[in-house]
C-alpha cells in the first residue's frame, strides 16, 4: 500500500529538511564533538520538523533495529531503570549505537523525570536519547512540576522554527504535488496553504494529496 506522502517524502538526509536552518547549525556544532553520548530535547509545532529530525539524529548513532521508540505518557521510573541497564551494551550492526526515543515528552510523569534526571547524567558514549514535544506541551510541563528545568538542563534543546516558514514550505509542497500529477496551482496558492495550515508540512501535504490543488 502507498504511503501518504508526508510518509513518503519525509526527509532522509540533512539536505533535504527544509526551513530550520538554526536547529541544523546547531546539530553540526555538537557534531564535531559526537552526536551520542547525550540526551536532545526537540521541541517545535506540529509538522515542523521534530520526528524528522529526530529520526535522523538517531539515524547517525544506530541502525533501524536499534532505534527504540516510547511513549512517554506510559513510562514508568523503573521503564526507565530497565532501559537504561539495557543500554551498556554495544549494538550488533554497521552502528553500534542505541538511539532511544522519547516522544510526545510533555506526558512525562513527575517520578519518571526525577528517575530521568540520574539516567541523563550516565548516557553511555555510544547511547543518545532524544526527547520531542510541541511548545504548548513544554508548557505545560513547566506548569506541572518543577522538575521540568533540572531535566531540560541535562540536554541539547533544539528550539524548531515556527514562523517564517511559509516560502519554503509552499516551494517544497508544490515540488512534491508536481512530481506526483497533484498541482494546478501557482505558488501564491500554496504560500496561502501554507498560512492557511500554519505551516504544518504534514496537514499541507495531506491537502495536497486530496488533490485539492488540481486545476479547476
Amino acid at each position: 500500500m502507498p504511503q501518504p506522502l508526508f510518509e513518503a517524502y519525509r526527509p532522509q538526509s540533512w539536505d533535504n529538511v527544509v526551513g530550520q536552518d538554526a536547529a541544523l547549525r546547531q546539530i553540526a556544532a555538537v557534531r564535531r564533538r559526537g552526536l551520542a553520548g547525550r540526551a536532545w530535547w526537540i521541541a517545535g509545532a506540529s509538522g515542523t520538523g521534530k520526528t524528522t529530525i529526530a529520526r535522523l539524529l538517531a539515524a547517525e548513532i544506530a541502525d533501524p533495529l536499534n532505534v527504540d521508540e516510547y511513549d512517554a505518557g506510559r513510562l514508568t521510573d523503573k521503564w526507565v531503570e530497565e532501559i537504561e541497564r539495557g543500554s551498556h551494551c554495544y549494538r550488533i550492526g554497521e552502528k553500534t549505537g542505541l538511539a532511544i526515543t522519547i516522544n510526545e515528552a510533555h506526558g512525562l510523569k513527575t517520578p519518571v523525570i526525577r528517575q530521568l534526571e540520574v539516567t541523563l547524567e550516565r548516557i553511555p558514549s555510544h547511547v543518545v536519547w532524544i526527547f520531542t514535544t510541541t511548545f504548548k506541551g513544554q508548557l505545560s510541563l513547566f506548569d506541572k512540576t518543577e522538575d521540568a528545568s533540572p531535566l531540560l538542563s541535562r540536554c541539547i534543546c533544539l528550539t524548531l522554527k515556527a514562523t517564517g516558514l511559509e516560502l519554503a514550505f509552499a516551494i517544497r509542497a508544490r515540488e512534491i504535488a508536481q512530481e506526483n500529477c497533484l498541482d494546478g496551482q501557482p505558488l501564491e496558492s500554496y504560500i496561502g496553504l501554507a498560512q492557511a495550515c500554519r505551516s504544518n508540512m504534514r496537514e499541507m501535504l495531506n491537502v495536497v494529496e486530496s488533490g485539492a490543488l488540481l486545476q479547476t
